[in-house]
């Protein structure tokens, strides 16, 4: 019995996947190592955790390096001079509600803020909601840096600490780009050998 010998003919089917690889493998290194504006926007390296309102800083719970994740409640405010608005606006609302005043509708608006920004003076990561690979989600990651310290004023928006989120895509990115470029290679190699 004669041994028979394959011969493969010459195909561009390999160098179509290498090329394919190599522009999967230049888009994933950008995406990955030198990020657009547009998706740093998506995906920082760190987001900035602020209050919606002014106050004097209480305390900060987490420590550089703890863990958000979860319900954790993050920092506070003192929030006695809130607490005295909502009691004042509770006294004018049912004033104005048991004369049948037309205004009560105003003094319910301001006492629903006033007791809204009651609740601004907790700051819970549950509180911070942002896009991430997976959607709309709170906030969970390591806390990097704290910003402000306790018994210090911030006004509203102003950073207190910052928190580098758990997010997958840029970790994806890299193992695409690893693998894009290790496919490219192979469909190299496979294109060389099938055009002999």
């Amino acid at each position: 019995m004669a041994k028979g010998r394959y011969s493969i003919k010459g195909t561009k089917d390999f160098l179509v996947a290498a090329v394919f690889c190599g522009f999967l493998c230049i888009w994933s290194i950008r995406d990955a190592w030198f990020p657009t504006e547009k998706v740093m926007k998506k995906h920082p390296y760190e987001i900035q955790v602020a209050f919606t309102v002014p106050g004097v800083l209480k305390e900060i719970s987490v420590k550089p390096g703890d863990e958000v994740n979860g319900k954790m409640l993050l920092a506070s405010l003192y929030d006695d001079s809130y607490r005295a608005k909502v009691v004042a606006d509770e006294a004018a609302f049912e004033t104005a509600r048991d004369a049948k005043d037309p205004a009560a509708e105003e003094k319910m608006d301001a006492l629903r803020k006033a007791r809204a920004d009651v609740d601004a003076c907790t700051l819970y990561n549950t509180d911070i909601i942002w896009m991430s690979t997976h959607g709309e989600e709170s906030l969970r990651g390591v806390v990097n840096r704290i910003l402000a310290k306790t018994a210090t004023h911030v006004d509203a928006g102003t950073p207190v600490l910052t928190v580098t989120p758990t997010d997958s895509f840029y970790a994806f990115n890299k193992t695409l780009a690893v693998l894009s470029f290790i496919g490219m290679i192979g469909f190299l190699i496979f294109h060389r050998i099938a055009s002999r």
